[in-house]
């Protein structure tokens, strides 16, 4: 049961789809909701202050640091009201956290204690990203021990959804989950592989697991590059969840081969649920 989930929030347009879909979803699953807004430490070192004060052609002045340091803890804490205050009209308990730290470090350390992380899939940098998945994001999905929601929507619509399988360690975390997903929301689950021969046997392996579930599923298997046809698929049945494992292999090889995961948390024009 999902009964805490952090949100993220930085006052950007972005943030603010995650967390309407948070306290949204925490509606729904009378949950509560940890709001979180890191002030990222490395915009208050010197190099950065220097290089911001050259390149604006002034020099530093007396406590420069701390001025920018009280500016963004303000931003942060307007940022933390709003979260609060749409709680507070949807009736979901709501605590707010304002941290300085490395950002992804801290939203990690932050979620060790959560059911469930809730971001927007770009950040306050959205306008360069061109919608995709921003760094800090990434970052989290990555790290973090419990599953990352990614969103470019504000609400949840998940009367079914598409749980991608391959049989990895992740992918089995993210089956559990997936089930979860269908019992807690009433939803019915497209168990998707895809692959040849090999992905016979993943979906001979997700039935052995199924069956002792009682929730509406539908086995389904494709050909070709995995994160397309995941997000072809998708719109397809049009799913208003993807659920799978994150990260499966090394940097190495997704820099060689791609990342299903990025691609799939990039394109999917709905939430991506992410798994490790």
């Amino acid at each position: 049961m999902m009964k805490r989930i952090l949100v993220t929030t930085d006052g950007s347009d972005s943030s603010a789809k995650g967390v309407r879909y948070a306290i949204a979803l925490a509606a729904k699953q009378q949950a509560s909701v940890l709001a979180l807004h890191v002030v990222d430490v490395k915009l208050l070192e010197g190099p950065f202050l220097r290089d911001l004060s050259a390149s604006l052609g002034a020099a530093p002045y007396v406590n420069y640091q701390g001025s920018i340091a009280m500016i963004l803890e303000e931003r942060g804490k307007a940022a933390l009201e709003h979260v609060a205050k749409l709680c507070a009209e949807k009736g979901v308990h709501c605590e707010t956290e304002l941290q300085t730290g490395i950002v992804p470090r801290v939203i990690v350390e932050q979620g060790d204690l959560v059911d469930l992380i809730v971001m927007g899939r770009a950040g306050e940098h959205k306008d360069f990203l061109e919608g995709l998945m921003g760094s800090t994001t990434e970052a989290v999905a990555r790290r973090a021990s419990v599953p990352v929601l990614i969103t470019n929507q504000d609400t949840p619509h998940v009367d079914q959804f598409v749980l991608a399988y391959d049989g990895s360690r992740h992918a089995k975390a993210a089956l559990r989950a997936g089930v979860m997903v269908a019992e807690q929301m009433s939803a019915k689950m497209h168990l998707l592989v895809v692959g040849e021969e090999t992905a016979r046997h993943w979906l001979d392996e997700a039935r052995d697991y199924l069956q002792s579930h009682t929730i509406a599923l539908e086995y389904v298997r494709k050909t070709g590059d995995p994160g397309e046809a995941i997000v072809a698929y998708a719109g397809e049945c049009d799913a208003g969840l993807i659920v799978l494992g994150a990260y499966g292999h090394s940097k190495l090889r997704e820099i060689v081969l791609g990342s299903t995961t990025s691609y799939t948390a990039n394109h999917a024009a709905c939430p991506v649920l992410l798994v490790r």
